[in-house]
């Protein structure tokens, strides 16, 4: 490209089919060019907290989707709900 084209934007994947996700990225004005649920276990590990399941998580969707992702820029995130140490399980309907 030569001096003063424009750049070629790289798209953006969002690794997760979460209307949640979407609703608040649209909420900042940002249309992922992608999205790629990620099909991983989601179940926390013996002693795990729930920032670092949270983290974890987060990380394996990315991985997971990343070979899909064709270049792309991949977001993944991941929300644990917690009382202090202790993981809630997600909630199975909206009532929920």
């Amino acid at each position: 490209m030569g001096a003063g084209s424009p750049k070629a934007r790289s798209p953006l994947v969002l690794a997760s089919a979460s209307p949640r996700r979407l609703e608040l990225l649209a909420r900042m004005g940002i249309v992922p060019d992608q999205v790629l649920p990620a099909d991983i276990d989601e179940r926390e590990q013996p002693g795990e907290t729930p920032r670092r399941l949270a983290l974890r998580l987060a990380c394996e969707k990315a991985r997971a989707v990343a070979p899909r992702a064709e270049g792309g820029f991949v977001l993944a995130a991941d929300t644990v709900v917690a009382v202090g140490r202790r993981i809630l399980p997600k909630a199975e309907t909206e009532a929920e």
